[in-house]
C-alpha cells in the first residue's frame, strides 16, 4: 500500500461551515498516495460579512496547512475569491505563497483555466441554489471571461446542498442544452454538490464538455502538485489536460 500523502498533500479551504461531499469526491478522483487537508470557513448563508471572514480565515488556514506539509493550498469559494477583484487574485495568491512557502491557487483560477483548456465559448450553467441567484451566477461566468448560455437552478438553500441528488445534474443538463443548443460546455456549479459520477455521462450523451467546480479545483490542484497522468471517469478535463 502506498503511504498516505506520499505523492501529494492538497490543502483546501472549504467555504461551507459544514462540509460534506467535497472530501468524498476528492478521494474518488485522487490517485493512491494523494491526500486532502481541509478546513471549513464561515459560510452559512453567504452574507458579505461571512465572505469577508472566510477570506481572512483562509489566510490563517493556509499557513497551518503549509506548516503541516501541504504541497498546494487551494483557496476555495468563487464568490470569496471574486470579491477581492478579479484583477487582484494573482497578486493575493503570489503574496500568500511567498509568505507561507507553499504553492497557492484559487478555485476561481482553477475554473477559468479548466474552461480555457476545454475550449469553452458558450457555457450553459446548472447550479444548486435558488432561482434568485441566476444573475449572480451568470455574472460570475462573465467575470471568468466566458459567455453564459443559459442558467438553470436546482432550488436548494446553501445549508442543504450536500443532500441534493446528483441525478439532477443529468436532468437539468439535458434541459439547459435543449433550451440552449449552441452551448458547447456545461458548468455544474458548486464544489459541494455531488456530481462527479455524472460528468462522463453528460459529455457522452449531450456532446458537450463538462466542467464542475469541484472537478476543476481538484484537477488544478493535482496538476500544480505534479500529478499529471490522465484520470478516467471524470470528463475530458482529467483525461486530456
Amino acid at each position: 500500500m502506498t503511504m498516505l500523502g506520499s505523492r501529494a498533500r492538497i490543502g483546501y479551504c472549504s467555504p461551507p461551515f459544514v462540509t460534506e461531499t467535497f472530501p468524498q469526491e476528492f478521494y474518488m478522483m485522487a490517485p493512491e498516495g494523494v491526500t486532502l487537508l481541509i478546513t471549513t470557513l464561515e459560510i452559512r448563508t453567504r452574507t458579505k460579512e461571512e465572505v469577508a471572514a472566510s477570506h481572512q480565515r483562509s489566510l490563517i488556514a493556509a499557513q497551518y496547512m503549509a506548516d503541516a506539509g501541504a504541497d498546494v493550498v487551494v483557496l476555495g469559494g468563487n464568490p470569496i475569491n471574486q470579491s477581492l477583484g478579479m484583477e487582484n487574485i494573482a497578486d493575493v495568491t503570489d503574496a500568500l505563497a511567498a509568505k507561507i512557502g507553499t504553492k497557492v491557487i484559487t478555485s476561481t483560477e482553477a475554473q477559468r483555466e479548466a474552461l480555457t483548456c476545454l475550449g469553452a465559448k458558450k457555457v450553459a450553467q446548472v447550479f444548486c441554489y435558488e432561482e434568485s441567484e441566476k444573475e449572480r451566477h451568470a455574472n460570475s461566468m462573465r467575470n471568468l471571461g466566458f459567455e453564459p448560455a443559459g442558467v438553470l437552478a436546482c432550488g436548494s438553500d446553501f445549508q442543504h446542498i450536500g443532500g441534493l441528488d446528483g441525478e439532477l445534474a443529468l436532468t437539468l443538463s439535458r434541459r439547459v442544452k435543449e433550451e440552449n443548443p449552441d452551448a458547447d460546455t456545461i458548468h455544474l456549479g458548486s464544489a459541494h454538490w455531488a456530481t462527479a459520477p455524472f460528468i462522463d455521462r453528460i459529455e457522452a450523451e449531450l456532446g458537450v464538455s463538462v466542467m464542475t467546480s469541484q472537478q476543476a479545483i481538484v484537477w488544478k490542484a493535482f496538476r500544480t502538485a505534479g500529478i499529471t497522468e490522465p484520470i478516467e471517469g471524470f470528463g475530458r478535463l482529467f483525461r486530456e489536460f
